[in-house]
């Protein structure tokens, strides 16, 4: 019966459970209402019987302060670049990439056991044609290390072919001839340059010989060569001890220079570090006569990418 005081059901007594009231006007419940209040009754006591109740809950460190002073409130949720607008974006705060469904944003997974008949078959080609053959192997060893080369969640994809480099491989050699090996250095630039504009994501190829436009070497050979003359004297004046500072400090410029896909890349690998992976892979590599140079190789383009970042990102292209 409802209560015609408070509107609760009051009971089948003189007085209402709920307030008191007298119940001399008994109003009867509909049956609808009756059904959907016996049910709410029975999984609220239910609810409490599992441990569940208002009070319990809170108890057990599930209250709203306590669920912000474990570290899950809004603000110390988007301080750890989780906020909506952010992760729609696809980690636009450049410490974001660094990180990418739980691995590196950069990351390179060759093996020396792949690497190794590769390696072989370079050097063939080199003695056999009597180095004629150079712009074929520095495709073929550019194909295999972006093949395993991941940036941001996608594989990396090589489109340059030994045709397109001959041809300015001629034009280099020529130029290095006539300047009397001056342009030389220019080589290295210009190689660099080549690469990065027949470099793609995997899933973004379609075909040989292809440019990309958002993938790129901006050095210039005047910065670059100030870091290399930097780095010799470095190399010069500590009879060569300085010489993984000094390469450490060539690679932070180009990769400071190299833009994939509109990200901007970044190196913040040691000399010390270097230095460390070189002496192992020395050693191993003369223990195994030479045999463990496939997997040098490998381990030093691990460490590499390692140290290897995304810093900032214009066109980003996530994995989600």
């Amino acid at each position: 019966m409802i209560c015609p005081n408070c509107g609760n059901e009051g009971g089948e007594g003189k007085f209402c459970v709920s307030c008191g009231a007298p119940l001399t006007q008994m109003t009867p419940m509909p049956q609808d209402q009756f059904q959907q209040n016996q049910q709410g009754f029975q999984q609220q006591q239910q609810y409490q019987q599992q441990g569940y109740g208002q009070q319990q809950f809170q108890q057990q460190g599930y209250g709203q302060q306590q669920y912000q002073q474990q570290g899950y409130g809004q603000q110390q949720f988007q301080q750890q670049g989780y906020g909506q607008q952010q992760y729609q974006q696809g980690y636009s705060q450049p410490n974001q990439f660094q990180t990418n469904g739980g691995e590196p944003s950069v990351y390179f997974d060759g093996e020396g056991s792949e690497y190794f008949p590769i390696l072989l078959l370079n050097g063939l080609l080199l003695f056999v044609t009597c180095g004629i053959a150079f712009p074929w192997v520095i495709c073929k060893n550019l194909k295999w290390r972006k093949s395993h080369t991941i940036v941001n969640g996608h594989r990396l994809a090589f489109t340059g072919t030994p045709g397109d480099l001959l041809g300015n491989w001629i034009k280099w050699w020529l130029l290095t001839v006539v300047t009397c090996g001056i342009y030389s250095y220019w080589v290295t630039i210009r190689i660099r340059e080549w690469e990065m504009s027949h470099t793609c994501f995997e899933d973004d190829y379609h075909g040989d010989g292809m440019d990309f436009s958002d993938c790129f070497y901006d050095g210039e050979v005047a910065e670059r060569l100030g870091q290399a003359l930097v780095a010799g004297l470095m190399m010069t004046f500590s009879c060569g001890i300085a010489t993984p500072w000094a390469l450490v400090k060539i690679y932070k410029y180009d990769m400071e220079h190299t833009v994939v896909h509109g990200m901007r890349m970044g190196f913040n690998g040691t000399g010390a570090g270097y230095w460390g992976e070189s002496v192992i892979i020395g050693l191993l590599t003369s223990v195994t006569c030479g045999i463990y140079s496939a997997w040098g190789i490998c381990r030093m383009n691990k460490w590499f990418y390692r140290n290897t970042f995304i810093q900032s990102a214009g066109n980003v292209k996530t994995n989600f």
